[in-house]
């Protein structure tokens, strides 16, 4: 895998190719977004969302105004062509089932410099859709950080099996850093009880399915 995780960047190609992954995602599947105000307009924070398909960072890139850098696993950079579209479009690998250093470094200073995050808690794909337990990334880095994360839900019904099934993408309210109660000497407790808060968030979100009304309780 060829990656260069020495300095973090933000490609040229991002802005000019996310209306090509907007495209992308439309000829797959019809589309409905919620909750765009949501999105702070400058500063750091954490974007975490629910994992249903290998095309959920580019269609969360395709509806979110800010640039995002999403942690995704490294398999899916084993196909040149496609591995190339994920580099243009900010993605960075992540070994998973280990502590990849090289990653979470990488992970950590693409907040400092005051950029976006991407992050799914699961760490893998959910094969009935439906959200699972979040791992302790989301959670550690919000520690190291001191960043804000900001819950998404991804939502497809299991039964839709059309040629192009609706999803529905819904940005939820801004979990503030302080909600996590992750002070400087927190507990592996304290980092669990915080993955499931997040978790708890994008669940809420993810559980209006379809519906067009926007209410996200905490």
């Amino acid at each position: 895998m060829n990656f260069d995780f020495s300095v973090p960047k933000e490609s040229r190609l991002y802005k000019s190719l996310r209306p090509f992954a907007k495209a992308l995602v439309s000829l797959k599947y019809r589309v409905a977004c919620f909750g765009e105000e949501n999105i702070p307009k400058d500063g750091a924070f954490i974007l975490a969302a629910n994992h249903i398909s290998a095309l959920d960072p580019v269609m969360i890139i395709s509806r979110c105004p800010r640039t995002i850098h999403f942690m995704a696993k490294e398999e899916l950079f084993k196909n040149r062509l496609f591995g190339s579209f994920l580099k243009s479009m900010n993605v960075f690998p992540v070994r998973r089932r280990t502590s990849d250093k090289k990653s979470l470094e990488y992970a950590k200073t693409i907040i400092a410099l005051g950029w976006v995050l991407g992050i799914f808690p699961e760490g893998t794909r959910s094969k009935d859709l439906t959200p699972k337990k979040a791992k302790n990334g989301v959670s550690y880095l919000a520690a190291k950080t001191k960043a804000d994360v900001l819950p998404v839900s991804i939502y497809k019904t299991p039964e839709d099996r059309s040629r192009r099934p609706k999803i529905t993408i819904r940005f939820g309210t801004l979990i503030k850093n302080g909600e996590l109660d992750l002070s400087e000497n927190y507990s592996q407790q304290k980092i669990r009880d915080a993955s499931e808060k997040v978790m708890k968030n994008i669940t809420e979100l993810w559980l209006l399915k379809h519906g067009e009304k926007e209410k996200s309780k905490r």
